[in-house]
């Protein structure tokens, strides 16, 4: 039986309602990279960084967390505008590499500014960046920071492609008659549960969404991967080069 990697985000929610016939096992994006690199894993949709570091030994399928606007559930919390977090300490999450990545990516190249420090979880900070349930249920709190930046929104409106959170990925090493019959099966329970979306809404409401907007949150992502998206992760592996040194070509501000 096939092992196959399950994020327990709202978000994920569609893949896995009727998905049957594998043994499931879930962790946050990044305990699923851990565990897909140590061969404890046959596929998973992977946090994109993932997905492209361990490429060598994956194979893509058409699938993934990808949405053509705002998120509404990776969010920078802050009460200074993202334009005057030049010298900033951003506290980011444990769960993905991805978020963060991206993140940076926007501050360094569309808001042009340069965090003094990068820090985890719970330490002092001027921002936050908070993804999944918790960023929806912060998003919804009256205590919320004055500033709120949607990471998938901010990127859509400067690069104008989708933004690709996750990908799903199989081991090279699974045989290609499991991979084409696994396959065919994420992808019928995709659709089976995009059907179910409002009975997934009726008992998912303890993110701070009422049922509407849960239903409304689900439908907004893309969860089959076509050319927009293979441009979009193009894109990203693109700009984290840049930001990293490892390619010459200047960045537009677009």
């Amino acid at each position: 039986m096939l092992r196959i990697g399950r994020i327990p985000y709202l978000n994920c929610e569609p893949f896995f309602t009727h998905l049957t016939g594998v043994e499931l096992v879930s962790h946050t994006p990044r305990a699923l990279g851990q565990a897909m690199a140590g061969g404890g894993l046959d596929a998973a949709p992977l946090s994109l960084v993932d997905a492209l570091r361990l490429e060598a030994m994956l194979v893509p399928l058409p699938f993934g967390i990808a949405t053509p606007g705002p998120t509404r559930s990776v969010l920078l919390f802050s009460d200074r505008p993202p334009s005057s977090l030049d010298g900033a300490v951003i506290s980011v999450t444990g769960e993905t590499s991805t978020s963060v990545e991206l993140l940076r990516v926007l501050l360094a190249f569309k808001h042009h500014v340069e965090p003094r420090a990068w820090v985890t979880s719970g330490k002092p900070c001027d921002a936050t960046l908070l993804i999944g349930d918790r960023a929806i249920r912060e998003a919804t709190s009256p205590h919320r920071a004055t500033h709120v930046l949607d990471i998938g929104g901010d990127w859509h409106e400067w690069t104008g492609l989708p933004c690709v959170f996750a990908r799903w990925s199989m081991r090279a090493a699974v045989p290609d008659t499991d991979r084409r019959g696994f396959e065919t099966a994420l992808g019928d329970a995709l659709d089976r549960g995009i059907q179910a979306i409002p009975a997934i809404a009726a008992r998912r409401r303890d993110t701070g969404f009422d049922e509407g907007q849960v239903a409304s949150y689900l439908n907004n992502f893309i969860y089959r991967f076509g050319p927009d998206e293979d441009r979009a992760i193009a894109e990203f592996r693109r700009l984290r080069a840049r930001l990293s040194g490892e390619a010459g070509e200047e960045v537009s501000d677009r």
